[in-house]
């Protein structure tokens, strides 16, 4: 009986002396870091929509140090709203510095330019073109889904200089920039999304 008493408690003892330091291990695992996580390294490509509403098919290129990535995108639309063909060509770039990573997520500010142009009805009578120039400045959130996915949502200010001004502050959600003449709201919520090769 005293044995079974004296291996009982010899067992209790290990498991609460060794319950502190599977506690300190689970902790180390889970640390942040102020640079890269270490994800987003690398060749990537995926789909990306700005502030204003400018949006295309993206390649991205994060750096190997993981201190900073850089986007590029480029967008074909043709659409035929009222009656009107249209056709929109965009393109445009931007850097982000990242401030602060975690396990599956980083945290960057910066922001750059996107250029769209708009043409109507080419050909006819009725032709109407114009060049839009966006500016967005503000942070980009990218969370990791698997190791090379990220969703990526922006924040911050975003400005269009064309016919008619834009201004925005806050983040992705409805706009009506699709359509050169302002049109119905088009897209809702947007998020960008990444695949990265390495």
């Amino acid at each position: 009986m005293r044995r079974m008493i004296f291996v009982a408690t010899f067992l209790v003892a290990a498991s609460l002396t060794s319950s502190p330091a599977w506690a300190q291990s689970t902790e180390a695992s889970a640390s942040i870091t102020p640079a890269a996580s270490g994800r987003g390294r690398g060749i990537g490509v995926g789909a990306v929509t700005m502030l204003n509403g400018t949006s295309g098919a993206l390649v991205t290129w994060g750096s190997p140090g993981g201190g900073f990535h850089v986007d590029g995108f480029f967008g074909l639309h043709h659409y035929n709203p009222n009656g009107n063909n249209t056709t929109s060509v965009s393109f445009g770039g931007r850097f982000w510095y990242h401030v602060h990573a975690a396990s599956f997520a980083d945290f960057s500010l910066g922001g750059g330019l996107g250029f769209t142009h708009w043409e109507t009805n080419p050909g006819n009578p009725g032709n109407d073109s114009r060049f839009d120039l966006s500016l967005e400045v503000g942070g980009q959130i990218r969370a990791f889904i698997v190791p090379n996915v990220a969703l990526i949502a922006d924040l911050g200010l975003g400005a269009t200089f064309s016919r008619n001004d834009d201004i925005m502050i806050g983040g992705q959600s409805v706009t009506g920039s699709g359509s050169p003449a302002g049109g119905n709201n088009f897209v809702a919520g947007t998020l960008g999304i990444a695949y990265f090769f390495e």
